[in-house]
């Protein structure tokens, strides 16, 4: 004779799976959705950048209007990393100009936004927001990473599923960049 308590608990099983399984994929949908919304987004941003070789404000605003707007309720952190091409002559003595050895070494100077947003956003500064202009050279290396900062449904949905057992809250995270092409100033 079969076990009543297993019937019941066969069919709350049944009921919870044929509800949260869908449930856990819709939201899986929209997570996925709002990935390729913020990498359009990085993308965007990140090209416009390296092909015309500078960030004015409008562009940042811009992107940072583009990465809210498919994402919903989703807020993210974004790092902004400019790497400046820097040649450094070698010497065998470092003190004795003449012994240069004609060659040189490349070194890299990385600006992180907070170097980067006095230049664009500081209200102090005398010229217009609309002119300003943060320069960067043909060669230097600019990018940009974003992840998400606020669990999102699914990631909710399968700790709640799971015990807690998901671990990792950034499912988003798209780091984007490469060598700026042009000086377009």
């Amino acid at each position: 004779m079969p076990n009543p308590i297993s019937k019941v608990f066969a069919v709350i099983l049944a009921v919870l799976l044929l509800f949260f399984v869908p449930v856990y994929q819709s939201f899986h949908k929209q997570e996925d959705l709002a990935y390729q919304s913020a990498y359009q987004a990085v993308t965007d941003f990140v090209d416009n950048v390296r092909t015309k070789g500078f960030i004015t404000p409008q562009m940042y605003e811009d992107f940072q209007t583009n990465l809210a707007a498919g994402s919903g309720s989703i807020s993210y952190k974004t790092e902004i990393v400019h790497e400046k091409k820097v040649y450094t002559p070698v010497y065998t003595d470092p003190t004795n100009p003449a012994s240069f050895t004609n060659q040189f070494v490349v070194d890299y100077d990385e600006y992180y936004w907070e170097q980067i947003h006095p230049f664009l956003f500081d209200e102090s500064s005398s010229i217009p927001k609309k002119d300003r202009m943060y320069k960067l050279n043909s060669g230097d290396f600019f990018t940009v990473h974003v992840e998400n900062i606020t669990k999102t449904k699914a990631t909710m949905m399968f700790d709640f599923l799971t015990g807690g057992a998901g671990g990792n809250d950034v499912t988003i995270s798209i780091p984007y960049g490469g060598m700026v092409l042009n000086e377009d100033y």
